[in-house]
């Protein structure tokens, strides 16, 4: 099997909610045991081994995207009891006093509905409040939800749907617009979820410092960025950069692409930037195609091989 990343991103315990995909420290420990503890290497010698095109078949690594304080909060203890480290992919703008709106939202759904279906009934009965509600009607008719993001075995029908409408219907800025109206409909308290989101700069200091990888992910965290165009791309990672390698006092050569989205414009923009080894979000393609296009297994795939007690590849 070809070399890969494990990809995560959310956990739960008694100060995080829980949300959808989101793990426990003893979901985590279990699941890395499963995948066999001893493929798993380093951070840095997988990113020696790949930069030198040395890695073996099954070698993995692991890489945490989003700068989330759940995973040093509940993550990390279980890596350090191993003895394991990971690559952390960071988009910048919530280190530069922003928020980034899709964490506001998930932390919404999370804290104010009982299940994903409650929310998708509700942000749908927003929308045909909205002025996009006939233009949103008419755009769904002939979607089937099974052939949107079949690379990701795990989405729902009801994920399909809403990612469609929030990416390929609604866009950004109107989007926003919806889930602002609904949060002020159910008065929640923004400033109070970003305090509890993100890592500091201090924290990836630290996991430097404990012979980690932090990398890039953006700096804004869209969600279409491949849709941007040239100069678009080029700020994002040219403002990400620049926050981390001032932080963390070193040249940044790793990165993860937000959202899977990217195109040949956007790995030439990486290349002159001077990023060497960059990871998809999905197993899609098989054997990387590039430096820039190693593949990951998201951790939903991994555990569901587990519960059905198969083996991991």
């Amino acid at each position: 099997m070809t070399p890969h990343g494990l990809m995560f991103h959310h956990f739960w315990d008694a100060q995080h909610p829980r949300g959808q995909g989101a793990l426990t420290a003893e979901e985590l420990a279990e699941l890395l045991s499963f995948v066999g503890l001893p493929r798993i290497l380093p951070a840095r010698e997988w990113l020696a081994r790949a930069l030198e095109d040395r890695l073996e078949p099954g070698e993995l690594c692991l890489t945490f995207d989003d700068a989330l304080r759940c995973q040093l909060d509940i993550a990390l203890p279980v890596m350090r009891q191993l003895g394991l480290t990971a690559f952390w992919f960071v988009y910048s703008s919530v280190f530069e006093g922003q928020r980034e709106r899709l964490e506001i939202y998930r932390r919404f759904r999370d804290t104010g509905f009982a299940t994903m279906d409650d929310f998708y009934a509700a942000f749908e009965e927003t929308l045909r409040a909205s002025p996009v509600a006939q233009e949103v009607e008419a755009r769904l008719r002939g979607f089937e939800p099974a052939q949107y993001l079949s690379e990701f075995p795990f989405y729902s029908d009801g994920d399909r749907w809403f990612r469609y409408v929030r990416d390929r219907i609604l866009g950004p800025e109107r989007y926003w617009a919806v889930m602002d109206d609904m949060l002020r409909a159910h008065g929640f308290d923004e400033e109070e979820a970003a305090r509890q989101l993100w890592m500091t700069d201090s924290d990836l200091q630290a996991l430097e410092r404990e012979g980690h990888v932090v990398g890039a992910h953006s700096y804004a965290h869209p969600t279409v960025l491949a849709e941007l165009p040239a100069e678009a791309q080029r700020s994002e990672y040219e403002r990400n950069l620049a926050h981390l390698e001032r932080v963390l006092d070193r040249k940044v050569v790793a990165m993860s692409h937000p959202c899977n989205s990217y195109s040949d414009t956007t790995l030439q923009i990486l290349a002159d930037l001077g990023l060497r080894l960059g990871f998809r979000s999905n197993m899609a393609m098989g054997q990387a195609a590039s430096p820039m296009e190693y593949p990951r297994e998201d951790h939903a795939n991994v555990l569901r091989m587990m519960r059905e007690q198969s083996h991991y590849p």
